[in-house]
């Protein structure tokens, strides 16, 4: 009966109602996923009819947050200061499921780049805040507030919405950056302000270059329908020294068995804002039917999500009374982080992600309650 379970579980993620801080209003938040699912197959081609007809909704993580700062200036004073300060209290708060994201900006990573654009068409302020990057990934923090149009179901979506972001960089050609995990979002109403943190392809090779981002688009999620608002925000800076972390790869290939199958953990890596586990295992790998690949939930993929709790004001949490995946660094646990659960390895891996840890040299991989693997070479 797991996969019903685990279908239930999913449905019932669905269309969740989030009161915001003032018990105001109820937001509700329509995620298409764009792939299908079979069973415990998920779709990797995403434009048949067949997939189409298999969309789920799966939320963005949503929360209401208090913000009472207006940013209206680009010079870097105490006042500045003070309002960065606030931003990053907000942005690293309970309220943003991913932990790697928390920590990196709790232990004060990222490039500031305080800059602001009116869009005059749609009377939206932008506000672009900080930027971190390593090998694999890349976080923008903005936020975006109104006083004529509503915000509530607007979203910078380039996980599987109308937005996208695009790099342009030396010759003036553009490179569309991909998603990485999902981002996460807040919506304040009272404000009518939306606080982003978009998730996307490295830039670290552009270390010392002017660069700049274009957001394109917005997406609307409204009435389980979705819609696009034509923008076209800007943002130039030098990408610095302090926008880049490094990222260490451990060779593993250590080997155990959970539930009559057989795995091997390939890598870890290390980085200021996650930890991956790369596994490769006798049930992880693609089965191809009809032309078509699935991907299949593997018995550790099961275990991984077995922990995965909804909360209506905090998203995707861990569920402290259930067994799951985790990895301990020096007698401490790291949690998974669950918004990256769409990072895709190659066709026979599969991608466990968890929160950064301290001590790298010391550390355990936990799966259900028996199993144990030092992950050190």
């Amino acid at each position: 009966m797991e996969k019903e379970k685990m279908l239930k579980h999913l449905d019932q993620a669905i269309e969740k109602q989030v009161p915001d801080v003032w018990d105001e209003i109820q937001n509700k938040v329509h995620r298409i996923e764009k792939l299908g699912y079979k069973g415990d197959m998920v779709m990797q081609n995403n434009d048949t009819a067949h997939n189409k007809k298999r969309r789920l909704y799966k939320r963005l993580s949503i929360v209401a947050a208090i913000c009472l700062i207006t940013v209206s200036t680009l010079t870097f004073t105490p006042a500045l200061a003070a309002i960065q300060e606030a931003l990053d209290k907000i942005f690293s708060s309970k309220h943003i499921d991913d932990t790697g994201l928390k920590m990196a900006i709790n232990e004060g990573r990222g490039q500031t780049v305080n800059q602001t654009y009116y869009d005059k068409k749609h009377d939206i302020t932008v506000h672009f805040e900080s930027v971190l990057t390593d090998d694999k990934e890349t976080k923008l923090l903005l936020t975006y507030q109104s006083k004529k149009t509503n915000l509530q179901h607007y979203y910078v979506d380039i996980f599987e919405g109308k937005s996208s972001i695009k790099l342009i960089v030396g010759d003036g050609q553009k490179k569309r950056l991909h998603t990485v995990g999902w981002g996460s979002r807040y919506y304040d109403a009272k404000e009518n302000k939306v606080f982003e943190a978009e998730s996307f392809d490295s830039i670290k090779e552009y270390e010392g270059q002017n660069i700049r981002l274009e957001i394109e688009n917005l997406t609307i999620y409204d009435d389980q329908k979705t819609g696009e608002v034509k923008t076209k925000w800007p943002l130039e800076f030098k990408l610095g020294k302090s926008a880049i972390s490094t990222r260490e790869t451990v060779n593993v290939d250590k080997e155990f068995t959970f539930e009559n199958q057989n795995y091997r953990i390939k890598q870890v890596e290390f980085s200021a804002m996650e930890t991956r586990v790369v596994v490769t295992g006798s049930d992880t790998k693609l089965i191809i039917e009809n032309g078509e690949k699935f991907h299949v939930l593997s018995k550790l993929e099961h275990q991984f999500l077995h922990a995965r709790k909804f909360n209506k004001k905090y998203g995707y949490i861990v569920d402290n009374k259930k067994s799951g995946v985790f990895l301990r660094s020096a007698g401490k646990r790291a949690d998974p982080i669950f918004s990256k659960g769409e990072v895709q390895g190659a066709d026979d891996e599969y991608i466990m992600f968890f929160a950064p840890v301290k001590d790298r040299q010391n550390c355990v991989l936990e799966v259900g309650e028996d199993i144990k693997i030092p992950l050190a070479k």
